[in-house]
């Protein structure tokens, strides 16, 4: 079995104010419909990712995703890239700049 996901969803102010609280809502049941004990992927909230200005922001690690602009009609993409260990969904991607992406890798791939 591969490495299990995990998927934040950003909460941060301009995020929580496009919906991320329903979409992460959303996501968590869709996923779990496919992966009821979350063997593949666990789906939580994140404080800010910083890339406001391209929210709904959710990243997927350890691939290192950084999906930007996720609405609820990009979810069952998402679900069905998340659950088959397909590929990326291209066209939410390379939205925010590369140093904010590698700030939240950074974090993410901390020990702490």
């Amino acid at each position: 079995m591969s490495e299990q996901k995990l998927v934040y969803v950003c909460e941060g102010g301009d995020c929580s104010e496009k919906g991320s609280g329903d979409l992460h809502d959303n996501l968590k049941e869709m996923l779990q419909a496919k992966d009821p004990s979350e063997e593949k992927v666990r789906v939580r909230r994140y404080p800010c990712f910083g890339g406001c200005e391209c929210g709904i922001n959710v990243t997927v690690w350890p691939d290192r995703l950084f999906y930007s602009e996720v609405t609820e009609a990009d979810l069952p993409e998402i679900v069905d890239q998340l659950v088959a260990d397909g590929p990326a969904v291209e066209r939410l991607c390379n939205k925010v700049q590369p140093d904010v992406e590698e700030m939240v890798w950074s974090l993410l791939d901390s020990p702490y």
